[in-house]
């Protein structure tokens, strides 16, 4: 009797969602895009994009921002990149605490977080050559605390007031803004893959500094209805568990849809943090200029 030949198993993989595209991206967008005028002046759609942001886990909403403001905002990021590039004689170190990646003088997330001063930090390659470092983007936390217009120019732009009130009554519960910071990618490549920030209730909203019209510039994607979706991420987390991988990856994903989210410069995004997202790799002459703010409790 022939024995049969025992067939290799293959390793399992992580599964990625299908990234939309096309006129079903398209779609999919305007059916989470509001107006911020609108809001402002019609309770029914300011309570149609607290209902949306609730049931989708996320919202775009066009014209948070004024061009005047993103301008001026703009010229005040370029002005504090020479002073960094010339941190020797700038006087950068007085006001920031200033990581470059030959020279770092904070470690630590939560340390960026709760720093008494702003925090300009480079992301670098990892030391043990791990994917998802966004080596060669600029975080910078606590953007309001490097002058007095870049306070004044921050908070036109976010909108805190009104945006507060929308993400309450989507989750109905009080959040506060916990650390605001600039995103400057320039060619980022090494992005982190789908993953969500904790699974505690946490929102972030993202102000386009900068139009993001196609892949190559990196938008922000989501796989909406993730964050309440208790299926994917049991599976993630037990995938993960097996196979040595970061508790909060979404690494089992496969037969779901991400939505790369396109907007103009002065459109904000508004996402639940608990849902499967990441930034797309850039083509290596990409730019892309980000004002995020993070409401937890």
């Amino acid at each position: 009797m022939a024995i049969a030949e025992a067939v290799p198993q293959q390793a399992a993989k992580p599964q990625l969602p299908v990234l939309l595209s096309g006129k079903a991206q398209r779609s999919e967008t305007e059916s989470i895009t509001f107006d911020f005028a609108e809001l402002l002046g019609r309770k029914r759609r300011f309570l149609k994009a607290a209902w949306t942001l609730r049931r989708e886990g996320i919202i775009r909403i066009k014209q948070v921002a004024q061009p005047e403001s993103i301008d001026a905002l703009n010229q005040e990021i370029a002005s504090l990149l020479n002073d960094v590039d010339h941190y020797t004689t700038s006087g950068i170190d007085n006001i920031a605490y200033l990581n470059l990646p030959e020279r770092r003088v904070l470690k630590g997330y939560n340390n960026f977080v709760d720093a008494d001063r702003a925090v300009i930090n480079h992301r670098v390659k990892r030391p043990d050559g791990r994917s998802g470092s966004d080596a060669g983007m600029i975080d910078i936390f606590h953007p309001e605390q490097l002058s007095k217009r870049m306070d004044n120019l921050t908070r036109i732009c976010l909108q805190e007031k009104a945006i507060s009130r929308l993400i309450m009554l989507s989750c109905l519960t009080p959040l506060r803004v916990k650390c605001r910071n600039l995103y400057l990618n320039r060619g980022v490549r090494d992005t982190r893959s789908y993953h969500c920030d904790g699974r505690s209730l946490k929102f972030k909203t993202f102000v386009y500094l900068s139009d993001v019209q196609h892949l190559d510039i990196g938008p922000y994607c989501y796989v909406k209805k993730s964050q309440r979706n208790r299926r994917s991420w049991k599976q993630s987390k037990a995938f993960n568990q097996q196979h040595n991988i970061g508790p909060y990856e979404y690494s089992q994903l496969g037969g779901y849809e991400a939505l790369p989210v396109f907007a103009n410069a002065g459109d904000m995004v508004i996402s639940s943090q608990r849902g499967a997202h990441r930034g797309h790799p850039q083509h290596p002459d990409a730019q892309r200029t980000v004002l995020v703010n993070m409401y937890q409790r």
